[in-house]
C-alpha cells in the first residue's frame, strides 16, 4: 500500500510539472488558466463524480456511509479549532497573513490530489466514498475556509457550494439509493468516464501553471511553522479522532488520506477575494505541496505500524 501510495503522489507531481513547464515555456498564460478550469470544474469534473458514484457507491451500506460527509465537514472543523491557538504563534502581524494562516489549519487540497491516491488505491469504491465525504468538505471549505479570511456574503457562499459538481453528486446519490442507479445507460456512464478521467490530470497541470514562476520564500518562519502544522500535529489529531471512532475500515481509510493532504493551490485564488494575503497563499502552496512528498508516506507507515501493532 505504502508504495502505491508513493507512487501517486510521485504521479501527481510529475503531472504538476509538466503544467508548470508548460506555463514557462509559453503553451499556458493565466487566461488560458482560467478558462479551462472552468471548462474542466463545471463539465467535466462532475462527470467523473457521478460516474464514480452511480458505479461504485453501495447504497446497500447506507448505514455506514452516511457518515461520510460530516467526517469532511468534521476535519474542517478540527482544523479550525486547531488554528484558533496557532494563529497566535505566528511571526507576522499582519491581519491578511495570520487570517491566512488559520485559513490553511482548516483548509486542504481534498478535491484533487486525493482522487488519484484513492483511485490507485481502492477503485470505483473508493472514489465514490471520497466524493461523498467531499460533500462535507466543500459546505466546511467555503462556509468555514472563506470567513477565516474575512469573509463573503450569504448569497456569494451559497453559490460557491450549490455547484455543477454538488448538483452531480446530489443526482447519483438519489439514484443510488433509489435503485434507478441500474437503469442508468451503460454507454453513458463511459462517455462520463472518458470525459471526466481528463478532468484531475488536467485541473493537476493547471494548478503547476498557476505556480510560474514560483513565488520568492519571503515569509520562511511562517511558512515552516504552517508546514508543522498543516502536514503533522492537524493530522495527528484529525487521525487519533477517526480511529478512535466506530467507522469501517475503507471510510476510515478515505478521511485519513483526506486529513494528509497540504493546502489547496485555489485558496490563492479565494485569498484575492476573501481579505487574505495572496502572496503568503502562493508560498504556502508550493512548500506544503513538496513537502507532502514525504509527509504522506511516512505518515501512512508510520500509521501502518501502529495499527499492526
Amino acid at each position: 500500500m505504502t508504495g502505491d501510495i508513493i507512487q501517486a503522489i510521485a504521479q501527481v507531481f510529475g503531472v504538476c510539472l509538466i503544467g508548470w513547464l508548460a506555463a514557462r515555456l509559453g503553451y499556458l498564460n493565466e487566461h488560458d488558466v482560467g478558462r479551462w478550469s472552468r471548462l474542466l470544474i463545471d463539465i467535466l469534473f462532475p462527470m467523473l463524480v457521478f460516474q464514480s458514484i452511480v458505479r461504485g457507491f453501495d447504497a446497500d451500506r447506507f448505514r455506514e456511509l452516511w457518515i461520510l460527509p460530516v467526517l469532511g465537514l468534521g476535519i474542517v472543523v478540527i482544523g479550525a479549532l486547531c488554528g484558533v491557538l496557532l494563529r497566535h504563534t505566528v511571526k507576522s502581524h499582519e491581519p491578511e497573513i495570520r487570517n491566512t494562516f488559520h485559513h490553511f489549519c482548516a483548509a486542504n487540497n481534498y478535491g484533487f490530489i486525493p482522487v488519484i491516491i484513492v483511485q490507485s488505491l481502492w477503485g470505483d469504491q473508493g472514489m465514490a466514498n471520497l466524493f461523498v465525504l467531499n460533500l462535507g468538505s466543500t459546505i466546511g471549505y467555503w462556509t468555514i475556509g472563506v470567513a477565516l479570511l474575512g469573509g463573503a456574503s450569504i448569497r456569494t457562499t451559497a453559490r460557491n457550494i450549490v455547484s455543477p459538481t454538488l448538483v452531480s453528486l446530489g443526482l447519483a446519490l438519489l439514484l443510488s439509493l433509489t435503485g434507478m442507479s441500474r437503469h442508468v445507460p451503460a454507454l453513458l456512464l463511459r462517455v462520463f468516464e472518458s470525459a471526466g478521467a481528463v478532468a484531475v490530470p488536467a485541473m493537476l497541470m493547471l494548478g503547476g501553471a498557476t505556480l510560474y514562476p514560483l513565488p520568492a520564500l519571503t515569509d520562511r518562519r511562517d511558512l515552516a511553522w504552517l508546514t508543522i502544522n498543516r502536514l503533522i500535529l492537524i493530522p495527528a489529531v484529525t487521525i487519533l479522532l477517526l480511529v478512535a471512532l466506530p467507522l469501517s475500515a475503507d471510510v476510515r481509510n478515505v478521511a485519513i488520506i483526506v486529513a494528509l493532504m497540504p493546502v489547496p493551490i485555489s485558496s490563492m485564488v479565494l485569498a484575492r477575494r476573501f481579505g487574505g494575503s495572496p502572496r503568503f497563499a502562493a508560498q504556502a502552496a508550493v512548500v506544503t505541496t513538496l513537502a507532502a512528498i514525504i509527509t504522506i508516506p511516512l505518515a501512512v507507515v508510520l500509521l501502518q505500524s501502529l495499527l499492526r501493532g
